[in-house]
């Protein structure tokens, strides 16, 4: 069976897009599943360093400007469940990269019969032209809790329904019961229409984990976000 694609997307920055997607693909390979992690946010890649790794040779811009096979750009660390496909792109080269996302799929689907699952870093924005290059991806919007934040969560999802995109689910991150003024689920589930809702409570050891470059699940596994994330991870195998 060809893996499950997710993309995870946001329609702002600073939500914790990158941390989900992070996280999220390490926990999935930790369940035995064989996961693909792929940075595919060319003006901001940041996947690479939450696991410390800045070293690597080949990047998905390499690849898309035919530098590289993608099987030189695909990396493996001490879990052999889990791969990354990191981005590097310089500034000045960010806009020759991105008009050859047009072929990512092609890549893709290379791919697909490699791994249970292939969830990608997307950039935060409301363009949802990325997404629909892949064929059968699914949407995984990453949104905080406060009103404005949801009500461009809101946006992004009908963005998607209009495109007849799928949308696995909504992921809350910092949520903090003792703030009264954040939105209750029911008051999330009702203004977006999102039915998968899943919650990541505030952890300051997520910013730890990215200071010392070991995703929170596997830092601090007992931590309340990596609860959270594991909790988010099984649910989403079993969709």
């Amino acid at each position: 069976m060809p893996a499950k694609i997710i993309v995870v997307m946001s329609p702002k920055g600073g939500v914790g897009k990158t941390t989900t997607a992070v996280n999220i693909a390490t926990a999935i390979s930790n369940l035995n599943k064989k996961t693909l992690l792929v940075d595919a946010n060319l003006e901001t890649p940041h996947v690479a360093v939450y696991y410390g790794f800045v070293g690597f040779k080949y990047s998905l811009e390499d690849v898309l400007n035919e530098r590289a096979k993608i099987e030189e750009a695909v990396y493996t660390g001490d879990n052999p469940n889990f791969h990354l496909l990191p981005s590097r792109v310089a500034k000045s080269g960010v806009e020759r990269s991105s008009h050859k996302l047009i072929n990512v799929n092609l890549y893709i689907k290379d791919l697909q019969d490699k791994y249970d699952f292939i969830i990608i870093d997307s950039k935060p924005s409301y363009e949802i032209e990325f997404i629909k290059l892949i064929k059968d991806a699914n949407g995984l919007i990453i949104s905080n809790p406060d009103i404005t934040s949801i009500i461009e969560a809101k946006k992004l999802k009908e963005e998607l329904d209009d495109a007849g995109i799928s949308i696995l689910g909504l992921v809350i991150n910092k949520v903090n019961s003792r703030i009264k003024e954040q939105m209750t689920e029911k008051e999330i589930k009702d203004l977006t229409g999102i039915e998968n809702l899943w919650k990541v409570r505030e952890d300051n050891g997520v910013y730890n984990a990215l200071r010392i470059g070991i995703p929170i699940v596997l830092s601090s596994p007992k931590s309340f976000a990596a609860r959270d994330i594991m909790n988010i991870a099984k649910q989403i195998i079993r969709l």
